[in-house]
């Protein structure tokens, strides 16, 4: 029987102080109410009602059962409630997984317009390089991520945000930079003239990395690495003061404000940056990560 049916018998037995008028304020039979009470006794191995005591009361271990049986009542209640609350996304939790560049060049588009319609939703950000995130979004420690492909775990499923050219960064005081830039897809001086140049580059295992690796190698380029970092506009900041070139995504060129950088489109067939929304395809998306896809897709669907 259901506990807290079993608490509005014991309640009626100690209001009425008999079984006859409890069962007929609960609209059954007296037998049957007393078999229900006897029953409840012997499952939990004490005896609940003093029936020595006129009107009936409830013993010791009747009161704390019902103080029990209040207490299961209120949380099933605040149960009820809250889960309510989740289904109408006025309360929850989103964990997202982003890697560096995508937080800072494209979250940003995202998050406050979703923050402001749900602010119930408790945001916990996994910032982390794409191959960590991949691994933690498989395991099922995240509800989505932020990413960039290649993606390389079939367990992983993915919807496009947008696509996006990557741009060759100069500075100007390098000899290439006196030549013309141009939107096309081809470079306005011999790409072999990157070989033995100054880079700032990103750390290995990022992905954007993987790309400007990808174009190195099939140009057999051999770049000169002055510093490694995990944060592109260091790299930017660092062209831009003339230490050497790096390859920036389109966003980030865009966003820059460098006086002294030229921008070189490079092959958008062969070279661009994927950014994608991806989730684990062996679990159910929650709510609030359907709505924060769909508003992802929203934002950017002049992208794709």
């Amino acid at each position: 029987m259901n506990k807290l049916q079993t608490k509005s018998y014991l309640e009626a037995v100690t209001r009425f102080g008999n079984i006859s008028n409890a069962a007929k304020h609960l609209y059954v039979s007296q037998p049957y109410l007393s078999k229900v009470i006897k029953e409840l006794e012997n499952e939990v191995g004490v005896e609940l009602i003093n029936r020595e005591s006129n009107p009936l009361t409830l013993t010791y271990a009747g009161e704390r059962y019902l103080a029990y049986l209040d207490e299961m009542e209120m949380i099933q209640q605040k149960m009820e409630y809250e889960l309510q609350e989740i289904a109408n996304l006025e309360k929850g939790r989103l964990k997202i997984g982003v890697n560096p560049f995508l937080a800072s060049h494209t979250l940003y588009n995202i998050l406050p317009e979703f923050i402001n319609s749900y602010p119930g939703i408790e945001i916990e950000l996994i910032e982390d390089n794409a191959n960590q995130i991949e691994v933690l979004l498989a395991n099922q420690k995240m509800d989505i991520s932020l990413t960039i492909l290649p993606i390389g775990n079939d367990q992983i499923t993915y919807e496009t945000l947008y696509s996006e050219a990557l741009y060759l960064a100069i500075p100007r005081s390098h000899e290439l930079a006196h030549n013309n830039p141009t939107e096309t897809n081809q470079l306005p001086f011999s790409i072999h003239q990157l070989n033995n140049e100054n880079f700032i580059l990103l750390k290995g295992n990022m992905t954007l990395r993987t790309i400007t690796d990808k174009f190195f190698n099939d140009f057999n380029i051999v770049p000169k690495p002055v510093m490694e970092t995990i944060n592109i506009d260091n790299a930017l900041y660092l062209t831009n003061a003339g230490i050497g070139l790096t390859i920036v995504p389109k966003s980030v060129k865009n966003k820059a404000t460098h006086e002294n950088i030229q921008y070189f489109k490079l092959d958008e067939t062969h070279y661009k940056n994927n950014v994608v929304i991806a989730y684990n395809k062996n679990r159910d998306i929650s709510k609030a990560a359907s709505v924060f896809l769909n508003l992802a897709k929203m934002r950017f669907k002049e992208h794709i």
